[in-house]
């Protein structure tokens, strides 16, 4: 079992119906409400922690090392947009990634699998229910920035992004975020191209404590990982969960994404 690795005295996710929970729970919605973002400090034990970057340090003969130039909207074709368009706007990304299909029967697919943790993602989120991403590749995803990676300028195609930060660095490897930059009928794309062109004063950064446990409203939030800097990796764990189930990605963005030895099939 997985709760050894979960500061239940802090967030006790093991007792749902108790009055602090509930506390947890209020306090954590209305955050991000607010905001568009909450990180929960010492959410994972420091032997937790320790635990699932063992873990990691095991797999990583398996990663792959991934190099590339992304816009903010992922797979939006540029072709026919102004040229002064956002979409046209490129920045690098390089990371080293283990993906769900690399990490079947490990302590960390046990605690993405923990019910309680889905549960307390979906009180947090104002769902009923969350259900498992059922992509073999995508459901759970690690991603790992050594000494001059980075992650681009992008925002997220789910509602929500819930992520496990494991270690911190040096310096560098910043969490940087405009949060709630664009809404469902609007665009903002002048907003949205003074980011990218480092001309906006609304750019927050975050350097975020391992161990800690964030929810991003990634969808409407433009973000992205500054270049990391020193000899500490910066490790995180995306756990993506759904409100319905049977979500997955075509077997084309997959295999784009995770390699030619993703799956084809679930």
């Amino acid at each position: 079992m997985v709760e050894h690795l979960i500061n239940l005295g802090s967030y006790p996710l093991h007792r749902p119906q108790s009055s602090q929970y509930r506390t947890v729970v209020e306090e954590s919605a209305a955050r991000l409400a607010g905001t568009g973002l909450l990180n929960l400090e010492g959410f994972l034990t420091p032997e937790g922690t320790e635990s699932l970057v063992g873990e990691v340090n095991r797999r990583m003969p398996e990663a792959i090392y991934a190099v590339r130039q992304d816009n903010p909207y992922g797979a939006m074709d540029s072709e026919g947009a102004a040229e002064d368009h956002p979409c046209k706007i490129f920045h690098p990304t390089s990371r080293y990634g283990l993906a769900y299909h690399q990490l079947r029967n490990s302590l960390l697919d046990e605690l993405y699998r923990w019910p309680p943790l889905r549960q307390f993602v979906a009180d947090v989120t104002g769902n009923e229910v969350l259900y498992l991403h059922e992509d073999p590749s995508n459901a759970l995803v690690l991603q790992i920035y050594r000494t001059g990676d980075t992650l681009a300028w992008h925002f997220d195609q789910a509602l929500f992004s819930t992520v496990l930060n494991l270690s911190e660095t040096e310096s560098g490897g910043a969490f940087e975020c405009v949060p709630n930059i664009r809404s469902e009928t609007d665009p903002c794309f002048d907003a949205v191209r003074d980011v990218l062109n480092g001309k906006s004063d609304q750019v927050e950064q975050h350097f975020v404590k391992a161990g800690s446990f964030s929810i991003m409203l990634g969808r409407y939030s433009l973000h992205r990982v500054s270049r990391v800097e020193g000899s500490t990796p910066r490790i995180s764990m995306i756990l993506s969960y759904e409100d319905r189930p049977g979500v997955t990605m075509d077997v084309a963005t997959r295999k784009m994404l995770f390699g030619a030895g993703a799956p084809d099939t679930p």
